[in-house]
């Protein structure tokens, strides 16, 4: 039967498992069930459930079992989206007590199409296979017996549904000086035989100011922030990342140097791996050239620069090497540039740059 018709014989169910990920598989390989999957999040992961549903006419039922969040209580706030439905004014899904159970991607039209069409089965809690296989079947034969809905279907049958368009961002951005932006500066290291993240702070003529020491990169940054240390939110950044991959490598016995990549133990530091021309393919496509050079001028620190795209960047801009480490990184691991491992930024041409991203 084809796709758009909704004839009682074609009926299908789906199944929501929540947390319980070792129930997808065999339900998933029962009679007449179109899909299986998990339930995380009470917002972006009951978006994909509705759009899915929407898309999947023939599924006439939706069994929901596993176990629930505790936390985050997915399956609860899934429950009263078909209960009670969604604020239209604010896409609140109404009677939910799940972690922001707020809907964007779906109107609150669109939720009420699929609460029509498809019966719901809350099954929460149950983990039985048996059971469940038990709970698939009688729910099957019920959404068979019952006549169909009159379709709502547009514009040919497919679903009127239109992904919202995201602004692109650029990941790349601009510190003030460390100095000015902790009154210093801050060294993290990882103490193997405490298992403990150390970091210390220290004033630009170095004297010691402050000592943390901690398991958790998060607590150590939201720390830094209560006690006043960093105000800056560029530095925050920088702090959390370099916390993250110490807590990181304190897990997974990785070496940790600050500012540098993390690596198994042994390995000596050294460029970053060459992407094959096919990993290239896969990137963000190369920003076109005016982009590229409003990049460039940015991660320099220079914007309000005019390059010459055949003049050395040394030779239009007074740059420090730190500022030219930045752009080498953004270049290569950000846009998936092709740099030689002995590459000189400062003497190459903005020209031949862009050359590098493009092929």
């Amino acid at each position: 039967m084809p796709r758009g018709e909704t004839g009682t014989a074609a009926a299908r169910v789906a199944v929501c498992t929540l947390s319980s990920r070792e129930l997808v598989g065999p339900l998933a390989r029962l009679p007449g069930v179109a899909a299986a999957g998990t339930l995380m999040t009470a917002n972006l992961g009951i978006e994909q459930v509705i759009k899915a549903l929407r898309c999947d006419r023939t599924v006439r039922g939706l069994l929901v079992c596993g176990r629930d969040s505790p936390r985050f209580r997915a399956g609860q706030s899934l429950i009263a989206l078909f209960r009670h439905g969604l604020r239209p004014e604010d896409g609140h899904i109404r009677g939910a007590t799940g972690y922001l159970p707020v809907l964007r991607s779906v109107t609150a039209r669109e939720t009420e199409e699929v609460r029509a069409r498809v019966e719901l089965v809350d099954a929460r809690g149950e983990r039985d296979v048996e059971t469940l296989r038990a709970e698939v079947a009688a729910l099957l034969a019920r959404v068979r017996r019952t006549p169909a809905l009159p379709s709502r279907e547009h514009d040919g049958g497919q679903p009127s549904f239109v992904e919202p368009d995201f602004g692109r961002l650029h990941p790349v951005g601009r510190r003030r000086s460390l100095d000015a932006g902790i009154g210093g500066f801050v060294l993290i290291s990882v103490d193997r035989e405490h298992r403990r993240i150390l970091l210390r702070h220290y004033t630009s003529d170095v004297r010691p100011r402050h000592e943390m020491w901690g398991t958790r990169g998060e607590a150590m940054l939201l720390g830094l922030l209560e006690a006043g240390v960093i105000e800056d939110p560029a530095h925050a950044g920088y702090l959390g990342a370099e916390l993250a991959k110490a807590e990181t490598a304190l897990r997974l016995g990785l070496y940790y140097e600050q500012d540098l990549p993390l690596r198994p133990p042994g390995r000596p530091p050294g460029p970053v791996r060459r992407r094959t021309a096919k990993e290239r393919t896969t990137m963000a496509q190369a920003p076109a050239l005016e982009d590229f050079l409003r990049l460039v001028t940015r991660t320099l620190g220079a914007e309000d620069a005019v390059l010459d795209l055949h003049t050395p960047l040394g030779e239009q801009l007074a740059v420090d090497s730190a500022r030219l480490i930045e752009l080498t990184v953004v270049l290569e691991e950000e846009l998936g540039a092709d740099l030689p491992d002995d590459a000189d930024l400062a003497r190459a041409t903005p020209a031949e740059l862009h050359k590098a991203l493009v092929g």
